[in-house]
């Protein structure tokens, strides 16, 4: 089985949001509904005279101790065997909002109108037929890059500034501070 990751070069990141509204599209999240599964944050950093503001692009980092999946009373949250990605069953999901309360990512989003809880698939669909994950497409700088995880799992820092500690959770991120090429 292959397990896959994402790598971010926040310093790449132009806050364009590209990313995000590629993960809209391609998935048909519907807009007022208050689900955002990929979202690029901003944040300022520093002490007067010298702040600085970081984006980051942000969605689930399909954990490998998923607390979210933990957390979900109905087991609606369960883990794709063919890649390890985290996934939402959403005829089993009652929108408790349980899953939310533990991802220290904000990853898991409650729909509005379904009133039950989404998050990012990692495209897996889109891996399937052999296509990268829809946010990465469109990301015009590079700073969000997608790959096997064997394979950069040990590239980059495991955190970032603003970013939940790891330690626990284990996500499958990994940031970077100069781009290089990933085999997929």
């Amino acid at each position: 089985m292959s397990t896959y990751g994402w790598l971010i070069d926040e310093k790449l990141c132009i806050e364009c949001r590209a990313c995000e509204s590629a993960c809209k599209t391609w998935n048909q999240v519907e807009t007022g509904v208050g689900v955002r599964w990929r979202q690029v944050r901003v944040r300022e950093m520093g002490v007067y005279p010298q702040v600085r503001q970081q984006a980051l692009t942000g969605s689930c980092y399909h954990c490998e101790n998923a607390w979210c999946m933990k957390a979900c009373p109905v087991k609606a949250i369960w883990r794709r065997t063919e890649d390890g990605t985290v996934q939402i069953d959403q005829e089993k999901c009652v929108g408790c909002q349980q899953c939310a309360m533990f991802c220290p990512y904000g990853a898991p989003q409650f729909n509005l109108r379904t009133r039950k809880m989404s998050k990012c698939t990692f495209c897996f669909d889109r891996r399937e037929q052999g296509l990268d994950p829809a946010c990465v497409t469109l990301c015009p700088t590079g700073a969000l890059q997608y790959g096997r995880w064997d394979q950069i799992q040990s590239r980059g820092a495991e955190t970032t500034e603003n970013f939940a500690p790891p330690r626990q959770t284990r996500p499958r991120v990994r940031f970077i501070r100069d781009p290089f090429p990933v085999n997929k």
